[in-house]
């Protein structure tokens, strides 16, 4: 239940989208101080919690922030109420203390001031905030209830100057970010984020599906739109779907054994997937058309009838192209006995890169795609071509 009270009377306290938590600065005279306040039977009093950082810093003589909780709200009967009881004794104990004094406070400015202002305008969205209002995380759900995340970082010298674009993370897919780069402004980004996170709703949904319907190979988050799905033991096929129009037809990209590969090319050529591809079935069931094959493989299907059968029918397991064991350390074998899985090296090496591994030390760290066990790989053999 929103409590406009606390809207109108305390401006620089964020409330969470059920209104039953509460962060952000309340003021001490000129001073202001960030306190969490959890009212999960809001409007009672009988479970509120308030945390405060900067008190739990110091030791108060003579002063216990429970216990002073705890006498207010028996005789308050609202948190606006309560809060406007506790402030005088939090400015009392902290003028009186002598072991500390009220420049250990931010002064609020209107510099600080403005800055909160703005934030409040979506307190509803607010995920977390920095208590030194260095950086914003704001929290948006699609229409399949995924979370959506941007983090803003927030300059020195903002918000009294906005001439430069804001930075910020957040994870969608490359059409979308650059519709976030030129925003100068908190309410000018978050707006155009809730904008792209809701155009793409359609794309959420297409990715929801293949994620849990097409057993894909490799982990996949919301900025991807290219997906590898098992058609055959030797063959995958990588489509790529356009997140602006998510329910056309996808681009097609073979992989596997070019003996294995040929009939599914073949396929292609023959026939205008785009006729075949139809908005009323799933797309799991387009993918079974498109190609003709009664269902789709497991992803996670033993990889030793063909990996480790022969000599000369070893495959990556990425690119599903044979290996050449004969050139010496061009392959990249996953570490976990149960697994078996082997890569080429620039395979393995192109997929952690894409994943967010950062070189160190010549080396590339992340999971494997098909256990997701934890890798290292040299990059010494990154530029060899495939077999």
């Amino acid at each position: 239940m929103v409590d406009l009270n606390m809207l109108e009377n305390f401006s620089l306290l964020i409330p969470s989208k059920d209104f039953k938590t509460w962060k952000g600065h309340i003021l001490l005279n000129v001073y202001s101080i960030y306190v969490e306040i959890s009212c999960p039977n809001m409007p009672l009093l009988d479970n509120l919690k308030i945390k405060i950082p900067e008190f739990e810093a110091f030791n108060f003589w003579q002063f216990d922030l429970n216990e002073s909780v705890e006498i207010i709200k028996q005789k308050t009967h609202s948190l606006p109420e309560f809060l406007k009881e506790l402030i005088p004794v939090l400015v009392k104990v902290w003028k009186e203390d002598p072991s500390t004094n009220l420049r250990n406070l931010n002064y609020v400015d209107e510099k600080f001031y403005s800055l909160i202002q703005e934030v409040n305008l979506y307190g509803q969205f607010v995920h977390e905030i920095d208590e030194n209002l260095k950086h914003i995380t704001f929290n948006v759900l699609d229409m399949c209830k995924h979370n959506h995340f941007i983090k803003i970082l927030i300059p020195e010298e903002y918000p009294m100057v906005k001439k430069q674009p804001l930075c910020f993370e957040t994870i969608i897919p490359s059409v979308g970010l650059n519709l976030l780069l030129k925003m100068n402004s908190i309410t000018n980004l978050f707006e155009m984020f809730k904008k792209v996170v809701n155009e793409f709703n359609h794309f959420w949904n297409v990715y929801n599906e293949i994620i849990t319907t097409c057993n894909t190979i490799g982990s996949y988050t919301f900025k991807d739109v290219n997906y590898r799905i098992p058609i055959d033991s030797h063959v995958c096929v990588e489509v790529e779907v356009d997140p602006l129009n998510p329910l056309n037809c996808p681009k097609f990209n073979l992989h596997g054994l070019p003996a294995s590969i040929e009939k599914f090319q073949e396929r292609l050529n023959e026939i205008n997937p785009s006729l075949i591809w139809s908005t009323e079935n799933s797309f799991k069931e387009n993918i079974l058309n498109v190609f003709q094959v009664a269902t789709l493989q497991l992803q996670y299907k033993d990889n030793s009838e063909h990996c480790i059968a022969s000599q000369n029918d070893l495959i990556c397991c990425i690119c599903y192209d044979q290996l050449d064991t004969a050139i010496k350390k061009q392959t990249k074998s996953c570490a976990n006995d149960k697994c078996d899985a082997l890569y080429h090296m620039s395979c393995i090496c192109e997929w952690l890169l894409n994943s967010g591994s950062t070189p160190m030390f010549e080396h590339l760290q992340g999971k494997c795609p098909q256990c997701e066990e934890d890798m290292l790989v040299a990059l010494e053999n990154f530029d060899l071509i495939k077999t």
